[in-house]
């Protein structure tokens, strides 16, 4: 994997420009892209969107849904290298504690306020310093933002850290107008505004969301779609009847519901290169019963990963030890036997420690209809060796109070890949991560770890074995307990090209419809 931070300003520039030139030339230099008079996505989610401020969205999974409002500051191949997107490049300073970033010139958000570096400052501060801020812990690390001038912003940072072009990729960096982020209240529930491919047309909070092309966008003429509806909140019963009636004709299904989208010959597009969620239980250290780490360890090892990839992947899940899938950099496959399922070992631990059978109990919370089943394989696991879990299933705003505010002693959630290999670390493990349901709370072991990987640049030869100890560290460490992995399921009808692969990020640049017989 290459990285950028060695490359001068201006070979990021010309580099862009020359691919810019290429997909001018393949488009017949238009500026609209060509896209079809009647070229529109009609997707329907079971999903339901809280949340269109990209700083309050706490999950990956949500922000698929942002992705054709907002862009960032540099965006994510399908290598998975760092390219700009509203900034042409960057620079660090000779110790790696300073990072200077260039904007593109010209460029405005979608109500006609500059993509400017005083926009850059003030949503870092927002980030940094908004209370519902869903990106705090993943900004630790950058202590102040700069204009230098219009165009450049300087970023100095708490120590060195050569991940910071990937936190401003994709996720970390989506930037909304400035002008609209003023009222950040209604710029999160009622006008997302931001500057990328689809301008917000309509927005109804409770079910549908109509996006049109914006041609103000920087590479508006890589996008072939006109029109995006989303609807949201949709039984997921009724998803692939709605796209065999021709309701939709893009779809996230549950995977129970791939087979029949097969069938009824849709394209399934179903693989951990696109979008995969790894479900876990989150474990909070400052609440009863896991402030006793004894508790914590029999909870590691009553877990059964493999009943939940058998019970709830429909062939398609893979049991889980440890957040990331195999063949991801951050894997780490010492994990995989650390905490083999031993429920004989799991009440010896609990006995040793002075509880006797069914003395420790907890409220396991959720959301509904997302992790009903999952609470209830984990809650006979438990119950198998002699811990009691009360099931509570919340709507997804009261849970998220819950969550997000580190009220919970315990909940199921799910995890989707983060563009920095760090930033997925440090949602998990550090204190203010998202994930991180023990936070503040954060070991000392993962913190120096933490410290290494980010002091190394990521095409060193020994950066993949340093990401790995610091995974390693922050698990073993941490307060999660992976159950199990499945790729995110989409169909799609056969007229609509397949989006780039990436890794769990939706692109829509040269997706097509091509209408068919």
């Amino acid at each position: 994997m290459r990285f950028l931070s060695r490359r001068s300003r201006a070979a990021v520039v010309a580099a862009l420009t020359a691919v810019v030139g290429l997909v001018l030339a393949g488009c017949g230099g238009s500026s609209s892209g060509g896209a079809a008079a009647d070229s529109t996505i009609k997707w329907g989610t079971k999903q339901i969107q809280a949340n269109w401020d990209p700083i309050v969205t706490g999950s990956t999974s949500a922000t698929i849904l942002l992705t054709p409002i907002y862009e960032s500051l540099f965006t994510i191949d399908g290598e998975r290298h760092v390219v700009p997107a509203l900034a042409s490049g960057y620079e660090y300073n000779a110790t790696g504690d300073q990072i200077t970033i260039t904007l593109k010139p010209g460029l405005t958000f979608q109500d006609g306020s500059p993509v400017d570096a005083e926009a850059v400052k003030f949503n870092i501060e927002r980030i940094k310093t908004q209370e519902n801020s869903a990106l705090k812990g993943s900004y630790n690390n950058v202590k102040t933002a700069t204009v230098v001038d219009p165009l450049i912003v300087r970023l100095d940072l708490g120590q060195q850290d050569y991940q910071i072009p990937y936190l401003l990729a994709v996720r970390g960096g989506m930037l909304p107008s400035r002008t609209a982020a003023a009222d950040p209240g209604r710029l999160n529930t009622a006008a997302p505004v931001g500057a990328g491919p689809f301008k917000v047309a309509s927005l109804d909070p409770e079910s549908k969301i109509v996006l049109e092309k914006w041609d103000g966008y920087w590479d508006a003429a890589n996008i072939k779609v006109n029109r995006i509806e989303i609807n949201f909140g949709i039984d997921a019963s009724t998803l692939v009847a709605g796209l065999q009636s021709g309701v939709y004709n893009w779809a996230q299904l549950d995977p129970q519901q791939a087979g029949e989208a097969e069938e009824a010959g849709f394209d399934v597009l179903a693989g951990t290169d696109r979008q995969w969620s790894s479900s876990f239980l989150s474990l909070n250290v400052n609440k009863a019963p896991f402030t006793d780490p004894a508790v914590r360890e029999a909870v590691r090892y009553a877990v059964n990963p493999d009943e939940f990839a058998t019970k709830l992947g429909f062939g398609l899940a893979s049991p889980a030890h440890q957040p990331f899938p195999e063949g991801h950099p951050a894997y780490v496959s010492g994990l995989d036997g650390e905490y083999s399922y031993d429920p004989a070992k799991a009440r010896d631990i609990l006995a040793k420690a002075g509880y006797a059978d069914g003395a420790v109990t907890f409220d396991l919370n959720g959301i509904a209809g997302n992790f009903d089943q999952a609470a209830e394989v984990l809650q006979g696991q438990l119950k198998a060796v002699g811990i009691t879990a009360n099931i509570t299933l919340l709507d997804q705003a009261n849970w998220g109070k819950g969550y997000y505010g580190k009220q919970f002693a315990a909940s199921l959630f799910g995890y989707v890949g983060r563009d920095s290999h760090v930033q997925a670390l440090t949602e998990h493990y550090d204190a203010g991560g998202v994930l991180n349901l023990s936070s503040p709370y954060t070991s000392p072991q993962f913190q120096e770890a933490l410290k290494v990987v980010r002091a190394t640049p990521i095409d060193a030869p020994d950066y993949q074995a340093k990401l790995q100890a610091a995974a390693q560290a922050g698990y073993e460490n941490g307060s999660t307990v992976s159950l199990y992995t499945t790729p995110s399921v989409v169909a799609k009808d056969k007229s609509i090209s397949d989006p780039p692969a990436i890794d769990g990020y939706q692109s829509w640049k040269g997706v097509q419809i091509t209408p068919t017989d």
